[in-house]
């Protein structure tokens, strides 16, 4: 069983090869970047997934069972100032693997979308929302696009199973950004002094990578063909100053911390959203850590990590 990981040197698809190969499963991973894929033993491919012919000799050779679509614009402010870099990685590479498994069919396709496809919402976010999905940045409208173009390659090809998985923030080890990795950056630098975007206010549902795989692992064991979409995330939600005080606490740090007058951290950001994850509990899957302790590990992982520098 060949799993292909598209996108796979980044955060979260270097903790899944990761997964995967301790599972057993001959993992393959595509990038355009240069292999950052650390202690992965698996082959590694450099290319760019948004030439639709490289992908096709690429699943010809391979013919995976899984194929993960995880290539996307993980800096959603950059993408804000430069609207190609999302649809470039984020949209364009969907299109065009579209266009490979159109005529290479893998067994399954997982597609890793985002809770950035609906906005800013007073409603919890579910997979049927009465709230018309209306992102704020260039990264939640290429993700929301890209969905769509997964519903056409449905119509094409209605026996392949799609998985289309919706993050909350996601953090863990292998991190390359986000909220607890820039504070433990920052930290590790000047332990004196912590500068924090936006007025600390912003609340979101965090969810550590490891469980976040769990709940993919769970929900492919059911899936069936057609489009299933679900949100994987807890119940709960942290602001940023309970983020402030998990990553200080686990680096033994008192600095001086300093906020902005802006709920926003940077232009295109959500302030607060919530996830509705009655599907996914219904359905079996449960994460019952809390927003808060899944930060306070994920602090750990980085801590460590960067202590090993």
């Amino acid at each position: 069983m060949t799993a292909l990981i598209i996108g796979g040197s980044g955060f979260v698809g270097r903790n899944l090869a990761r997964r995967l190969e301790s599972q057993g499963h001959d993992v393959v991973v595509l990038d355009r970047n240069a292999d950052q894929t650390g202690s992965f033993k698996g082959r590694y491919i450099q290319g760019d997934a948004q030439d639709s012919e490289f992908l096709k000799t690429v699943l010809a050779e391979l013919r995976p069972s899984d194929l993960y679509h995880l290539a996307a614009n993980s800096d959603i402010s950059a993408g804000v100032a430069d609207a190609s870099l999302d649809f470039g990685d984020t949209l364009m590479t969907t299109l065009a693997i579209r266009a490979a498994v159109v005529e290479v069919p893998a067994d399954r396709l997982i597609f890793a979308s985002s809770s950035a496809i609906f906005g800013i919402s007073d409603q919890a976010l579910g997979e049927e929302s009465d709230q018309l999905p209306a992102p704020v940045n260039w990264y939640g409208k290429a993700k929301l696009a890209s969905e769509y173009v997964l519903e056409s390659l449905s119509a094409k090809l209605p026996t392949l199973p799609i998985l289309i998985v919706r993050f909350p923030n996601v953090v863990g080890p292998l991190a390359t950004h986000g909220v607890v990795f820039d504070f433990i950056r920052k930290l590790t630098a000047d332990p004196r002094r912590l500068d924090v975007l936006g007025d600390g206010n912003q609340t979101k549902p965090y969810v550590h990578v490891a469980e976040l795989i769990d709940g993919i692992q769970f929900f492919l064991g059911k899936l069936e063909a057609g489009v299933t979409r679900v949100n994987i995330g807890p119940v709960d939600l942290v602001d940023v100053k309970g983020i402030v005080a998990e990553v200080c606490a686990t680096l033994n740090v008192d600095p001086e911390v300093t906020y902005q007058d802006s709920p926003f951290g940077w232009p295109g950001d959500v302030p607060r959203y919530e996830f509705n994850t009655s599907k996914m509990r219904r359905e079996g899957f449960a994460i019952d850590t809390t927003s808060r302790a899944a930060v306070r590990r994920a602090a750990e992982d980085l801590h460590t990590e960067w202590s090993n520098k």
